[in-house]
């Protein structure tokens, strides 16, 4: 999808908001972002935040040249790094290819017949997510390893599908640190999506799947930018769990949760604006007031909030992870990316497989 304008209806509302987390002119991305978009929101030019927009009657459009999570250009045909972005080898694709052979091996083998029908939808949603993933680190794609299940229970190949997986992120954790640009990302997207696999393969209660979709095209921004907008998005989130709080039953579980990611968010943010200070360049105030598309009314839809807000912050961790210069701030970069996955999912958002791209 190209850049367009997006029209909101915005209403005003006058609350205090609490203070969060380049070179780059903060022009480069809209300051209208909004917390709690949802699942569909992060096709648009305009990088949405999990529902809350800016109590502001003035709806910003981009301007031309923006730069952003959200697609800058229509998706391409297949899910595969942009132009911009060097290729790994070849080889690196065939462990990948297991990966979706095993999936597949456990769906089709003796013991398919077995599989409840969560489980049915979760392996073949691994074995499309991890075709897709090999395709996006090469193509034409070498030949997969031969993959056999002969004598093996289900219980124990599910095992090892979700060992090998937790074997894979940690491999392609490695390789997103030693790269950059968008190469860093795709690593990086890879390994969170592998570590979220895991868990989930062997579960008794398997989670639900996002659809596979098309990787956005992504232009890098200078770092400084690229944090600047992560700030952004942090004022939103923050504003956002103060909502959400207030909807949680005093001494519920959901409740110490929510504060104490709340304070985890702030902390981050106060690491990020002194990354800021220390390279000379502007730190994003916060809007006054923020309106959620999820409006908190009781516990459920205060979750939900949450939940889509760590889905969409995803997006801009990943812009960071690609816009890094150095391996220090990558490692803080991926290990963001990874804890608003997991975030995520403690709040019930389903798998997906792209962490850290728009789709």
């Amino acid at each position: 999808m190209g850049q367009h304008t997006v029209r909101l209806r915005y209403r005003r509302r006058v609350a205090d908001s609490d203070a969060f987390i380049g070179s780059g002119p903060p022009t480069q991305l809209t300051r209208r972002m909004i917390i709690g978009f949802g699942l569909a929101a992060p096709t648009l030019a305009v990088p949405w935040l999990a529902g809350c927009a800016p109590n502001d009657s003035v709806v910003d459009t981009p301007a031309p040249g923006i730069s952003s999570p959200a697609a800058t250009s229509g998706p391409t045909a297949n899910p595969r790094p942009t132009p911009a972005a060097s290729n790994p080898a070849a080889g690196q694709a065939a462990p990948v290819q297991t990966l979706a052979a095993l999936a597949a091996a456990i769906l089709v083998g003796p013991h398919g017949n077995q599989l409840s029908k969560d489980h049915r939808q979760l392996l073949t949603f691994l074995r499309d997510v991890h075709m897709a993933h090999a395709q996006a680190i090469t193509n034409p794609l070498p030949t997969a390893t031969p993959v056999s299940i002969g004598g093996t229970s289900l219980r124990g190949s599910l095992a090892l599908l979700s060992r090998r997986e937790t074997s894979a992120a940690q491999h392609y954790r490695t390789a997103a640190l030693q790269a950059t640009g968008t190469e860093a990302l795709l690593w990086g997207s890879l390994a969170v999506a592998a570590t979220s696999f895991a868990p989930a393969i062997t579960s008794g209660n398997p989670p639900a799947t996002r659809p596979l979709a098309l990787r956005q095209p992504l232009e890098l921004l200078p770092e400084a930018a690229a944090v600047q907008e992560l700030v952004r998005q942090l004022h939103a989130i923050v504003y956002g769990y103060q909502l959400a709080i207030g909807k949680f039953k005093v001494f519920s579980t959901q409740r110490r949760k929510a504060e104490r990611e709340l304070l985890a968010h702030r902390v981050f943010r106060d690491r990020l604006i002194a990354w800021l200070s220390r390279h000379s360049a502007e730190v994003p105030a916060p809007e006054p007031a923020y309106v959620p598309s999820v409006a908190p009314r009781n516990p459920a839809t205060a979750g939900r909030l949450i939940m889509r807000m760590q889905t969409a912050l995803q997006p801009f961790c990943g812009l960071w992870l690609a816009a890094s210069a150095s391996q220090p701030d990558r490692q803080r970069a991926l290990s963001a990316l990874t804890t608003a996955m997991k975030t995520a999912r403690s709040w019930g958002a389903p798998l997906q497989a792209w962490p850290g791209w728009s789709t």
